[in-house]
């Protein structure tokens, strides 16, 4: 009678196996297949119970008393096999007798399903995406009874559809498979995850490797082991990781050599970086709002739509940052189910790693260009194709979105999307018509870079100070009579008098020169006086210096800035200069001055031309820079002619024993810093002091009369005191006023003249004429 307690008499009446509990294998023992009534189970649906389960036996509705065979003796599926425990599906249904009368009872003890009835099998009660039979077909690849519940959607409570897991290939009866992320499709958002030898300075190369991918690791585990060479020594040296997580990717292999301090050697990915199964399924709600809006991905494809991005990345989401109307950081999640989420013409990867776009925008910058037409379209300019940034509204600056510059729009020219001046005028696309940088000016246009055809480029001569730009101001307003800048609605409070005044930028406003005239109002930077009008025609209202705009009055002819070079002259394809400041270079000579010595120097071939040109410098005297010959020596304190007075000479006259240690007499002392200063001064006939005397700069003999320039001024004496007008000016006294000859300044019974004819100094009261060195106050 074992196993199942039924006779053998009894096994050969039902045709079943005397020594098989189960003779047809389908979950019911066959003793309960042939009872009546009520019977007391241990185990039910293939496992067993707590104490026992008392239930009505499979087939009792079939039978009128213990022992009827009647039903038993038919084959209603016509198989060959008799009804009950010889056959394994009783109605033909396809699903096992001991299935269907695990399932027989629904939650509310309804009749469910039926070993004897062959229409139960197709449908789905539970909505899982499985009808009855296939809920067991589920056994068939993960075990005999590992079936799936037909009454509930999540047989393993896991969150996920038993329909779902078992269609995407993972164990729909097994509940801890929801953290498991199988295909590696999780990733690194954060970017801390990878593995790098920052302390990498000679060649290094793998040595060992101490884990496989899917390891799980703990924060400073040894990934990876390095070899290198150490105080002439091979050590090997562990390679740890920062962060705790899964191995998801080891990007070398032993024996190749690490490159760079930045190589991720390896990938872990953080719990929270993960791309789980369960994150698979909840993929359909992109926007986690409780709604299905997408499609799950697979759990066993790394990347489900075949687009080149991982899942992960596509869910879990990326940031990029738009230039558009200012900066923004815009987090993007694309659809995993979708090779281009957003249907612009480039795949969700493109977007991610080439393009950096938004992969669920077509116009990601929102320039009115779609990112296919900027990224891989482009555009054409003078015959050649050039690309635009779909990530920035303006990509190259100027003031106007991409979108405005490839049509005629509201500027009505199409203009270089990619270069900030088409022209190349030296102003901004931008500012010539829309976004024009100063107030009371006409547009030009940004396709010609002289609009109004003076010879002088549009951005030159409305040309404003920017930090960015390095750029000075060329926008010089001048008025005869009291105006209101911009934002000023009160003479009193804000008004400007008349002059030239110097435009900065909406930011800066109009510049002041301070109050140089001492009547408690801010001057311009030139009063009316200090420019050169001669012939510039200033309406009522006033106007620019400089205006590049169609139909503007004539400025190309005048100089401004009184600095002897006309406008023409200042542009860029000649000094390019400062039009409106007549030091442009700020070394206290004026632009036409150094002009008109450079060009003589190089005509009388004082000077060797290649040599200044190896410093960027067109002349000894170049006005636009400070230091022409880049010695450290402002061109205003150069003394490129050599015409100052001789130091030896001087040390002789004001230092008699400078050189004789026997001698003690010396009067400026030239190891002081001021008599040092002294000397030094003298020596050097500076340019600054050539212009200030009208002297020739590039000519140590302006004359002609066999006396250096430098010596020359020194000795000058203009009010006829008897004292050099050099000396005087060096030790603080008027060269224009006689007077100062007769006082004695440093108290030591000498007069100033007197100072100077015996070469002492006037401003020491230790340094005074010697014994025989007599001078008579009516000298």
């Amino acid at each position: 009678p074992e196993p199942d307690s039924l006779r053998n008499y009894v096994e050969e009446r039902y045709d079943t196996n005397p020594l098989e509990e189960d003779s047809d294998g389908d979950l019911i023992a066959d003793r309960y297949e042939i009872a009546f009534g009520q019977i007391q189970l241990g185990v039910h649906c293939g496992v067993p119970v707590f104490g026992t389960l008392t239930l009505q036996a499979p087939y009792s509705e079939h039978m009128s008393g213990h022992g009827d065979r009647t039903w038993f003796e038919e084959d209603m599926d016509s198989d060959g096999r008799l009804n009950g425990p010889g056959d394994w599906d009783t109605d033909g249904d396809g699903m096992p007798d001991g299935f269907e009368y695990c399932y027989a009872l629904d939650s509310a003890g309804d009749r469910f399903l039926n070993p004897a009835n062959a229409t139960d099998a197709y449908g789905d009660t539970d909505e899982d995406g499985l009808n009855n039979v296939e809920e067991y077909e589920v056994a068939y690849t993960w075990g005999p009874n590992n079936f799936t519940s037909p009454l509930d959607a999540d047989t393993d409570n896991d969150d996920m559809p038993d329909g779902w897991e078992h269609m995407s290939g993972i164990h729909p009866n097994d509940g801890s498979n929801a953290d498991e992320d199988p295909d590696f499709d999780g990733y690194d958002a954060d970017g801390d995850g990878g593995v790098r030898y920052s302390d990498l300075i000679g060649v290094t190369t793998v040595h060992a490797i101490s884990v496989e991918v899917g390891d799980y690791v703990q924060v400073n585990s040894t990934v990876l082991w390095v070899r290198t060479v150490q105080s002439s020594q091979y050590v090997n040296i562990p390679i740890k990781t920062l962060t705790a997580g899964w191995v998801y990717s080891i990007n070398i292999d032993i024996g190749q050599e690490v490159t760079s301090r930045i190589q991720d050697l390896a990938i872990v990915v953080e719990e929270n970086e993960r791309f789980t199964n369960l994150d698979e399924y909840n993929a359909r709600d992109r926007d986690n709002d409780g709604f299905v809006d997408g499609r799950s991905t697979d759990p066993l494809v790394a990347d489900t739509d075949g687009d080149g991005l991982i899942d992960g990345i596509e869910v879990i989401g990326w940031t990029i940052r738009i230039v558009d109307q200012g900066v923004k950081d815009v987090h993007v999640r694309s659809d995993p189910g979708a090779f281009d989420t957003d249907r612009d013409g480039l795949s969700d990867a493109a977007e991610y790693y080439d393009f950096f776009t938004n992969a669920t925008d077509r116009d990601t910058d929102s320039d009115g260009l779609e990112d296919f037409t900027e990224a891989i379209d482009g555009f054409i300019w003078n015959g050649s194709v050039y690309f635009t940034n779909a990530s920035s509204h303006d990509t190259d600056l100027d003031g106007l979105s991409d979108g405005e510059e490839v049509v005629d729009g509201l500027d009505q020219y199409i203009t270089h999307a990619n270069n900030p001046d088409s022209d190349d005028d030296g102003l901004f696309d931008g500012s010539e018509v829309l976004n024009i940088p100063r107030p009371w000016q006409g547009a030009t246009n940004p396709l010609n870079n002289d609009t109004d055809g003076d010879g002088q480029p549009d951005g030159w001569e409305m040309q404003i100070f920017s930090v960015q730009h390095n750029t000075k101001s060329h926008s010089l307003w001048i008025t005869v009579t009291n105006w209101l800048p911009p934002g000023c609605q009160s003479m009193f409070e804000c008004g400007l008098g008349p002059g030239g005044w110097v435009w900065s930028s909406y930011l800066g406003g109009f510049s002041t020169s301070g109050d140089r005239d001492g009547d408690g109002q801010m001057d311009p930077k030139y009063f009316l006086h200090e420019m050169n009008l001669s012939g510039f025609t200033i309406p009522a209202n006033g106007r620019w210096a400089l205006n590049p705009a169609w139909g503007s009055l004539p400025d190309s002819a005048f100089d401004i800035d009184n600095d002897t070079l006309m406008n023409t002259l200042e542009a860029p394809n000649r000094w390019d200069t400062n039009p409106v400041d007549d030091d442009t270079d700020g070394d206290r000579l004026p632009d036409g001055w150094e002009v008109h010595y450079s060009e003589l120097s190089l005509s009388l071939g004082l000077v060797d031309n290649n040599t200044l040109s190896a410093v960027g410098a067109r002349g000894p005297m170049d006005p636009k820079m400070d230091d022409s010959d880049v010695d450290g020596i402002d061109d205003g304190q150069e003394d490129f002619d050599g015409d100052g007075l001789n130091r030896t000479h001087l040390l002789y006259r004001y230092c008699p024993g400078w050189d004789d240690p026997q001698n003690s007499e010396c009067h400026i002392d030239p190891t002081s810093e001021a008599g040092n200063d002294f000397y030094d001064d003298l020596e050097n006939f500076t340019n600054f002091e050539e212009y200030q005397n009208g002297t020739n700069p590039v000519n140590p003999d302006t004359d002609g009369d066999q006396w250096f320039d430098g010596s020359e001024v020194y000795h000058q004496d203009q009010d006829g005191d008897g004292m050099w007008a050099g000396w005087e000016y060096y030790f603080g006294f008027d060269p224009f006023d006689p007077a100062d000859a007769n006082i004695d300044s440093d108290g030591d019974g000498h007069l100033n003249k007197c100072e100077n004819k015996w070469n002492t100094n006037p401003k020491s009261a230790i340094s005074f004429p010697g014994q025989g060195e007599l001078c008579s106050e009516f000298d």
